[in-house]
């Protein structure tokens, strides 16, 4: 642990990790003014939801009618009484069809794509069940409003996590090569196995500047934004929706999430995702010994796998797709659809939980044999 202690005290000295961190906290502030909507009108409805509860009934609606006429309650009126429960009766077959056409090139992976939307019809009928689509959420301002906090600012603060964490594996594994002080520190066991201590701080580090950037930059967000009428409300509301190869559907989750519940699944799953990165940097890290050797590799990668995503797609190739979709820059893109069906670019039902836990497996066995590797490694 004292190891580990030192290799904390070289990151907490270091002014250009906390340079970066404030650049990315400048960033997110400046995400903030072209959040769609006005900040206001979310208050009001927020205030209407905190009053009348999220659940759209005949109470709401006489409660609503009781409210001071505003605009805001006139149109929140008016898109109430055209408010039924769309998930009774949905018929996901549109959907399957379309994509079973898309991906008539692949047998395998339409199988794939079928048996994914097979699982989501028991969904389906839960939320029916449930009446989900009746809660009120933010109402016209919801699908925005939840696409800028869950897709813009998530993919944000989780990619800036991933590159502080990144960053921190890459310096801490390269201190000694770029002091030049590696022949005296790597002569011994002791110097050698140092290298556990660094990928442990640089972990340990990485979550904990992406807790402290989460943390601030939702706080500055919620400050603007009134959530305190939402938290109880179901993300699949029906003001809630998803749009993919054109075609829009609800906003189906593999589970029930209230907008508070799906906010700590996300700061989860990025955390998971961040950690992971940190690994796959350590890796890097170990294997090649120089800082921006390492840091080229890693950078390539990243992009490569959208590159190879991409060309892959427009020759057809859609099993070698889906299998490239589990890489994590794919996964982090798509922090807007986080646990619901993801349409084209998801084949199993939590897909990203499942590349996150892939992810940890294979940089994990990886990381253990190049770190055994590394204690035998002649560095002269």
């Amino acid at each position: 642990m004292k190891r580990v202690g030192w290799e904390w005290r070289k990151l907490l000295t270091l002014p250009a990790l906390w340079g970066f961190l404030a650049l990315c906290l400048a960033f997110n502030g400046l995400l903030m003014p072209n959040a769609p909507g006005d900040c206001q009108t979310f208050g009001e409805i927020s205030a209407t939801a905190r009053a009348l509860g999220q659940r759209v009934d005949q109470d709401f609606e006489e409660g609503l009618a009781q409210r001071p006429a505003t605009s805001v309650q006139e149109a929140l009126s008016q898109v109430t009484g055209e408010m039924t429960n769309i998930y009774a009766g949905y018929d996901l077959s549109v959907l399957v069809t379309r994509y079973q056409q898309l991906l008539s090139a692949s047998p395998t992976a339409s199988a794939w794509m079928t048996a994914k939307y097979q699982a989501l019809e028991q969904r389906v009928d839960h939320l029916a069940q449930t009446g989900a689509a009746m809660d009120l959420y933010a109402g016209p301002m919801t699908h925005d409003s939840h696409q800028f906090l869950f897709g813009t600012l998530m993919r944000a603060m989780v990619g800036e996590g991933a590159v502080l964490g990144m960053l921190a594996a890459l310096y801490l594994l390269g201190y000694e090569k770029v002091h030049r002080t590696e022949g005296m520190v790597y002569t011994t066991c002791t110097g050698r196995n140092m290298v556990r201590g660094k990928i442990v701080a640089a972990v340990t580090a990485g979550v904990a500047l992406y807790l402290l950037l989460t943390g601030l930059t939702l706080g500055i967000y919620f400050v603007q934004w009134d959530y305190s009428g939402l938290w109880s409300a179901s993300v699949s509301s029906q003001f809630n929706f998803l749009t993919d190869m054109m075609v829009r559907r609800p906003f189906l989750t593999w589970a029930d999430f209230t907008v508070a519940q799906y906010l700590v699944a996300c700061l989860a799953l990025g955390g998971g995702l961040v950690v992971g990165m940190t690994l796959l940097a350590a890796l890097c890290g170990t294997l090649v010994r120089s800082v921006y050797g390492a840091a080229l590799v890693l950078l390539l990668g990243c992009l490569g796998s959208l590159a190879l995503q991409a060309l892959l797609a427009q020759g057809g190739l859609w099993v070698a797709f889906y299998l490239v979709g589990f890489l994590p820059v794919g996964l982090w893109l798509n922090s807007g659809a986080w646990f619901t069906e993801m349409g084209m670019n998801a084949i199993l039902p939590w897909q990203e939980c499942v590349s996150v836990g892939v992810m940890f497996l294979l940089v994990g066995l990886a990381l253990w044999t190049a770190c055994r590797r590394f204690r035998r490694k002649d560095l002269v």
